[in-house]
């Protein structure tokens, strides 16, 4: 027991060593010899540590060189049995999704995992803790994270198997599934042409950063040239009832007019709706992305995320990365659908 927790401990380190960048991708790690010095194990705790990281293809042996820091773009073999979904929170719509998830990751015999991210660590961090419990497959919704590639490529050389959500990421190390963003613009802008009053104006997020809400703003400004783009103050919680009523007063009147409004998720479209309400504004019309419970209820129009057909795909890119040797980063866009009330 004593040999297999030193060779257990051996192991974690030299992965944080490549994981931090002490020994990069293609660079030799110290030899047996040198590594049995600096920790003070046993040759054969050394070599066992060795053979157990080249069997995870993430060293092999070069001549001349010794054990190699390896890289394989390719699957990385192994039992798709336990899933980790991390997120910031579980907001309503990561809550949808992971229902739906579940039931598949159910059926196929897998465990799922949620962690929520914490603001003090790095979301790359989290996933590094992940992979030192053994967890190697990960489902990550970023939602106003950002990223550091070099680290991606890190975890993807130790062996995690990861699937964006929700939010494009160009990545040759992960898949990436998410709406078909361009398609529900078009889709909500000529429901509120046919339907509406002009002029339409869109409403998003102050911060743009995550690349779904970028991609859904360049989209209407590019099908709607020179409609207006208005903002909300986004302080990634209570941003909407602090400050909905400020915006409806100070932004929407008197300095805009809109006949009617796009909203970029449910979040806003939902907020928005009652705070006009509120307000007795009743003559403009608003449609946006998600379709959250209470969406229904304030007969909003919106266009509704497929979280089974999301579901479905993330599982399936996961069990490709475990078992095809030609797997390829892949970028999956999904089509919604307009659901008019």
């Amino acid at each position: 027991m004593d040999n297999d927790l030193l060779y257990v401990e051996l192991k974690n380190i030299l992965m944080r060593n490549i994981y931090d960048g002490t020994y990069a991708v293609g660079q030799p790690l110290p030899s047996e010899r040198t590594l049995s010095e600096v920790y003070g194990l046993s040759r054969v705790t050394v070599r066992k540590t060795l053979q157990v990281l080249a069997d995870e293809g993430v060293i092999r042996k070069k001549t001349g060189f010794g054990n190699i820091v390896s890289f394989e773009r390719g699957s990385h073999p192994g039992k798709l049995d336990q899933v980790a979904l991390v997120a910031p929170a579980q907001r309503t719509f990561f809550s949808l999704f992971l229902d739906h998830f579940q039931r598949i990751a159910d059926a196929a015999g897998a465990l799922v995992f949620f962690i929520q991210q914490s603001e003090r660590e790095r979301i790359e961090d989290t996933l590094f803790r992940l992979l030192l419990h053994g967890i190697h497959n990960c489902v990550i919704w970023l939602d106003y994270k950002m990223l550091d590639p070099v680290y991606i490529e890190r975890l993807r050389a130790l062996g995690m198997n990861m699937v964006f959500f929700d939010i494009p990421v160009s990545t040759p190390y992960a898949d990436s599934v998410f709406l078909d963003n361009m398609d529900a613009i078009s889709s909500l802008c000529q429901y509120l042409e046919d339907n509406g009053r002009p002029p339409l104006a869109y409403v998003s997020r102050e911060n743009t950063a995550p690349t779904s809400f970028f991609e859904r703003e360049h989209a209407f400004s590019s099908m709607n040239p020179h409609s207006v783009i208005l903002h909300i103050p986004w302080f990634h919680t209570g941003y909407l009832s602090e400050h909905m009523d400020r915006f409806i007063l100070d932004t929407l009147y008197p300095a805009h007019r809109p006949g009617s409004l796009l909203c970029s998720d449910g979040e806003i479209g939902v907020a928005l709706k009652k705070a006009l309400q509120y307000h007795e504004i009743d003559d403009i019309l608003i449609a946006g992305i998600d379709d959250f419970p209470e969406a229904e209820e304030l007969s909003l129009t919106v266009y509704r995320q497929p979280y089974d057909l999301f579901a479905q795909q993330v599982f399936d890119c996961l069990a490709t990365q475990n078992t095809s040797k030609d797997w390829q980063a892949g970028t999956y866009r999904i089509k919604g659908e307009l659901v008019i009330r």
